[in-house]
C-alpha cells in the first residue's frame, strides 16, 4: 500500500541510518531492558490492532477497519460516512453509533466528576467511548441496572514480578479499558476472549508477547489464581494483556505524532530558544524570527507563541477566533475578550485546559492559548450542543441519549463526549466523505463550522415530503437546520448558535482546523502483506496450527522510524513529549536489535 509522504524541509525527520549506534548515552542493560520490552509491547499492540484475522467470521474486521490512520483513526468507509454511518461489525450487526477517533485517546483521562464546574450538561468528564463508558478506572455501578464497561488492572501482572513489565501499569486508563469491548461485541468483531487468546498464539508476531511479558502465551481454561484473581483463566490474563499492548500503541509515537502544520510551526520556533527540538532548528529562519519580533506592529511578540511565522495570515486569524471565547459578567451582560474580531468560543470546550470561571473581572480566564506541545483540542467533558437526529443512522430517534443511557442516568439527555479535533480532514482519497458528531449527521468541517456558527439564528427546517430525509443535504438545500434530537440542557447562547461569523471568518476557522492533521500515518505492519500467499489458519480440535513465526527481531526490524522516535521519548523524555534529538545521539535500530537478542 503506498501513501502520499511529505519530503520538504521542516517536516523531515531525521532518517533512523543518521544516528550513531548509540542506544543510550548511559545505562545498564537493565535499563535498556526496561525500554525494549515496552516498546515490544507496543509492537505486539500494533501488530493486533491490524490484525483483521482476530473476528469471526475470519478476516472480516480488526481494530483498524473502524480506526484507520489513514482516516483520521476514524471509518475508513466513504460510502458508509455518507450514508448510514454505522460500520457493521464482522457478521454484519451494527451498532448505534460514528466511530470516534482514537488518535491522541491515550491522553483522555479516567472517568469523573471533577471537572471543570462551568461544564453546562453535567460535571462529569472522561472515559472512553462517545459515553465514557470505559471509565478507566474500578468501576462505581449504578443501582438502576446501568453499568460501565470492563476494567483492566493488576489481574494483567499475575505470575510477573519483574518491575520492568509491572511498569505497563502506567497504560492503565480509559484507552486500555476500551479495548477490553470491541472484540467480544456482537456488532464489532464477534470472537471471544479464548479465540482471540488461541489465534494471537498462533499468529507470526507471536514472539512478540514472549518479549513483552516474559512468558509464553497461556490459553488455558483453569482458574489462575481462585482466591487473588477468582474467575480469571489462562485465556483471561492473556486476552487482557494482548488488550493492554493494544493500549500502549495507542500512547506511542506512531499513534500521537503531533506532526501537523501547526506542531511543525510551534517546533521550529521553539528551536531558536530551547533543547529538544534540535531535528527543526534552522538558522536563517531563527533570524527571521528575531527580526519579526523586533519589529512592531505586527503581532508577534515571543517564540513559540501564536501568530506563528510559518502559518498563514487566515490560519493565524482562524486561531484567533478560534480562541476568542465570551466573558459572561453578571453585572455587564457578555463582551468578547477581544471585540475586533468574532468569538468562536471554540476553546471552552475544545482545549486541555479549558475556560474555568473566575469570580473578579473578566469572570472567565482561558488557560490555554493554543501553543501548548501537547494540545490536543478537548476537555473531554460532556455537551449538547443540539446535533439533529440523522435519520439515515440504524437507530431510532431519542434512543441514543448519551452519557445518561450506559452509566449516568441521573444526567439529562444529549450529552456526548468532546472530542479530539485534531486529523477533522485526513481522509484516504481527494473526494472521500467523513461523518461528523456521535451520529455522523454532518459530512464537512465547513458545515459543521456554519452549524456552530448560525444554528440558533437559521429557521428550523419543515418536515420534508417523503421519501426525502431531514438530511445535512436537505437543511443546505433550504438554508434551515432541524431541531435539536435533544432540546434540554442546550450549549447554546454565545457559545453555539449565533455568533456572527461572515462566511470569510468561518473560512478562516476552517483553515486553522486543517493545521492540526497530522503529516505522519501509520502503516500496517510488513508480515500482513505476505498473508495473502501463506494457507488460512486452520483450526483443528478448537486450537490453529500455528503459523510460522517471525523472530521479534525481524518484526522489530520491518518498522523502523517509529520505533527510533518511541525509544528516544521513553528513554530520553517524560515518555510522552516526542522529542528530538541532535544528529548522531539517541536511539537506532541496531543497538534496539541488539538488546531484543539479549533478553531472555
Amino acid at each position: 500500500m503506498n501513501r502520499e509522504r511529505f519530503n520538504f524541509r521542516q517536516i523531515l525527520f531525521i532518517s533512523s541510518t543518521s544516528l550513531l549506534p548509540m542506544l543510550f548515552s548511559s545505562g545498564s542493560f537493565a535499563q535498556q531492558e526496561e525500554h525494549v520490552r515496552d516498546l515490544a509491547l507496543k509492537l505486539l499492540g500494533k501488530h493486533v490492532f491490524y490484525d483483521t484475522e482476530l473476528s469471526n467470521p475470519k478476516g472480516n474486521q480488526g481494530c483498524v477497519s473502524c480506526h484507520d490512520p489513514a482516516a483520521g483513526g476514524s471509518s475508513p468507509f466513504s460510502d458508509i460516512n455518507a450514508t448510514t454511518v454505522v460500520i457493521p461489525g464482522a457478521n454484519g450487526n451494527v451498532g448505534t453509533r460514528r466511530t470516534i477517533t482514537n488518535m491522541y485517546a491515550s491522553f483522555v483521562p479516567p472517568f469523573s466528576p471533577d471537572c471543570k464546574p462551568n461544564t453546562l450538561l453535567s460535571p462529569y468528564c472522561g472515559g472512553n467511548f462517545w459515553d465514557g463508558r470505559s471509565e478507566g478506572k474500578i468501576p462505581d455501578f449504578a443501582t438502576d441496572g446501568t453499568f460501565p464497561a470492563p476494567h483492566l488492572d493488576a489481574e494483567v501482572f499475575y505470575n510477573i514480578e519483574s518491575p520492568k513489565i509491572t511498569a505497563y501499569s502506567k497504560y492503565f486508563g480509559p484507552t486500555s479499558d476500551q479495548a477490553l469491548n470491541p472484540f467480544p461485541s456482537i456488532a464489532e468483531q464477534n470472537i471471544t476472549e479464548q479465540d482471540t487468546c488461541k489465534r494471537v498464539a498462533a499468529a507470526e508476531y507471536r514472539t512478540l508477547y514472549k518479549v513483552a511479558f516474559g512468558k509464553e502465551i497461556d490459553c488455558g481454561y483453569t482458574e489462575v489464581s481462585p482466591y487473588v484473581y477468582p474467575g480469571f483463566t489462562g485465556y483471561n490474563i492473556s486476552f487482557r494483556r494482548v488488550m493492554l499492548a493494544v493500549a500502549a500503541f495507542q500512547h506511542s509515537w506512531e499513534t500521537n505524532s503531533f506532526t501537523s502544520k501547526r506542531d511543525m510551526a510551534l517546533r521550529s520556533e521553539l528551536a531558536c530558544i530551547e533543547p529538544g527540538h534540535a531535528e527543526f532548528y534552522d538558522m536563517e529562519f531563527c533570524e527571521e524570527l528575531a527580526y519579526a519580533i523586533m519589529e512592531s506592529g505586527n503581532g508577534k511578540s515571543e517564540a513559540g507563541k501564536f501568530p506563528l511565522l510559518m502559518l498563514t495570515e487566515a490560519e493565524n486569524f482562524g486561531h484567533d477566533i478560534f480562541y476568542n471565547v465570551p466573558h459572561f459578567n453578571p453585572a455587564f451582560g457578555v463582551s468578547n475578550p477581544d471585540p475586533s474580531i468574532p468569538a468562536g468560543a471554540c476553546a471552552f470546550c475544545h482545549s486541555n485546559t479549558p475556560t474555568t470561571p473566575v469570580f473578579a473581572p473578566p469572570f472567565f480566564s482561558i488557560d490555554d492559548d493554543g501553543s501548548e506541545l501537547l494540545q490536543t483540542y478537548a476537555d473531554h467533558a460532556y455537551h449538547n450542543i443540539g446535533v439533529p437526529y440523522n435519520p439515515e443512522i440504524p437507530v431510532l430517534e431519542g434512543s441514543d441519549t448519551g452519557l445518561n443511557r450506559t452509566h449516568m442516568p441521573a444526567v439529562p439527555n444529549g450529552g456526548f463526549r468532546s472530542p479530539s479535533l485534531r486529523n477533522l480532514f485526513k481522509k484516504l482519497s481527494p473526494d472521500f466523505t467523513k461523518a461528523y458528531m456521535h451520529n455522523g449527521f454532518f459530512k464537512s468541517v465547513e458545515t459543521v463550522v456554519n452549524f456552530y456558527n448560525t444554528a440558533s439564528v437559521k429557521p428550523v427546517c419543515p418536515t420534508p415530503m417523503a421519501p426525502e430525509k431531514l438530511t445535512e443535504a436537505y437543511a443546505l438545500a433550504n438554508n434551515c437546520w432541524p431541531a435539536p434530537e435533544f432540546s434540554n440542557n442546550l450549549t447554546r447562547g454565545t457559545l453555539i448558535g449565533n455568533l456572527g461569523m461572515t462566511s470569510s471568518d468561518e473560512a478562516a476557522l476552517v483553515s486553522y482546523l486543517k493545521t492540526l492533521d497530522d503529516y505522519h500515518t501509520a502503516e500496517p505492519p510488513f508480515i500482513f502483506e505476505r498473508r495473502a500467499f501463506l494457507p488460512p489458519l486452520m483450526s483443528i480440535g478448537g486450537n490453529y496450527r500455528p503459523r510460522p513465526a517471525s523472530p521479534a527481531v525481524t518484526l522489530f526490524s520491518y518498522e523502523g522510524e517509529w520505533l527510533i522516535r518511541e525509544c528516544n521519548k521513553i528513554s530520553l523524555g517524560d515518555g510522552v513529549t516526542p522529542i528530538s534529538v541532535p544528529e548522531g545521539s539517541g536511539c537506532n535500530m541496531t543497538s534496539i536489535l541488539e538488546v531484543v537478542q539479549g533478553i531472555r
